[in-house]
């Protein structure tokens, strides 16, 4: 009994050491870190992963959050973009030798803002929306119905004034009998190629129309799915710097 005594009492105290010399081990590098993320100049984003653009003196990129170790002075201008949400744009100005903490909180895209910029211009809420190919391809079809829908109805105005000018020939003439069966066939004349370009006139505003009420609800009804930001707790279990070598610190994070 006296043998296995001596035999495993070094052993757990050497176990023991080895656990002390690894809390130290891990309290250290918690130091290191937070010593690091101290220096330089830190850029987060809200939610975190955004791409950012810095253009100025140097022209950076980094994805959020996102550590500038060398020395920035001066105006830049900074932009920042997610998948899912609306590009940020700002300037901001650099002081020579300062630690700066910014932080830039991004704006989630929907689909009624995308309804309303396709109010204002066909195809802009798909294009907004990151579907730029249907959002190019239906502006441009909006912009060809509407240019012939001016057409149809330069045509359709020019067939009206030769049915007023067959009219106001007919009144000047009417008396001539010789005359009088040419006119009558001129105004019909007239008269039916103001009806064919009425219809033409009316199908391009048919069309032009169908194809504004579909960009509407193309933006609104079609609108992607955006991967979403994930919810819910998380536990962190971590030294904290400067404590004792048995303390540790239990942390809960949420996002909703």
């Amino acid at each position: 009994m006296h043998f296995f005594r001596r035999k495993w009492i070094p052993l757990g105290l050497s176990a023991l050491v080895i656990f002390t010399s690894g809390l130290h081990a891990q309290s250290n590098n918690n130091n290191d870190n937070d010593v690091s993320e101290n220096q330089g100049i830190r850029i987060t984003t809200r939610p975190t992963g955004a791409t950012v653009y810095l253009k100025g003196e140097y022209k950076l990129v980094g994805r959020a959050p996102y550590v500038i170790y060398q020395p920035l002075a001066g105006l830049y201008e900074i932009e920042a973009t997610k998948l899912g949400y609306e590009k940020y744009t700002a300037t901001h100005y650099f002081r020579p030798g300062t630690n700066e903490r910014l932080s830039i909180k991004l704006t989630r895209k929907t689909r009624l803002r995308a309804m309303i910029r396709s109010m204002f211009l066909p195809g802009w809420g798909q294009y907004y929306s990151d579907q730029k190919f249907k959002g190019l391809l239906l502006g441009s079809i909006q912009l060809i119905s509407a240019a012939y829908l001016l057409y149809s109805d330069t045509e359709y105005q020019k067939a009206v004034d030769r049915f007023n000018q067959s009219v106001e020939t007919f009144r000047k003439f009417e008396k001539n009998a010789e005359l009088r069966a040419a006119l009558i066939q001129d105004i019909l004349n007239a008269q039916q190629q103001v009806d064919r370009k009425y219809e033409l006139r009316k199908r391009s505003l048919i069309v032009a129309a169908s194809i504004y009420v579909y960009n509407l609800l193309d933006a609104l009804i079609l609108f992607p799915s955006y991967p979403k930001e994930p919810k819910g707790f998380g536990l962190k279990l971590a030294v904290e710097p400067g404590m004792s070598s048995s303390s540790m610190r239990l942390g809960i994070q949420a996002k909703f």
